[in-house]
């Protein structure tokens, strides 16, 4: 019978523990949460310069792409004409 109380003393123990790990995590996002808000830049402005950063990097890979290929079309079209 001893275990019994042993065995419920331990869960009642194990849950009133998760329960106050659970509050005090709780009570640390209420309180630092705004603060780091307020820090942060907003999901639509990290999207929009994720944007803007991946136009610019296609811009500048289809400039570097096109611009050897345009060379080859015009030694091409000159050798076929000479």
């Amino acid at each position: 019978m001893t275990d019994v109380f042993i065995v419920t003393f331990l869960m009642a123990f194990t849950f009133l523990l998760i329960c106050w790990v659970v509050t005090q995590y709780q009570i640390y996002l209420d309180e630092h949460s705004m603060e780091e808000a307020l820090g942060k830049p907003g999901l639509s402005t990290r999207v929009r310069t994720w944007r803007i950063m991946l136009s610019d990097t296609l811009r500048s890979a289809r400039y570097f792409i096109l611009k050897p290929i345009g060379r080859k079309r015009r030694t091409g079209s000159k050798a076929m004409t000479d």
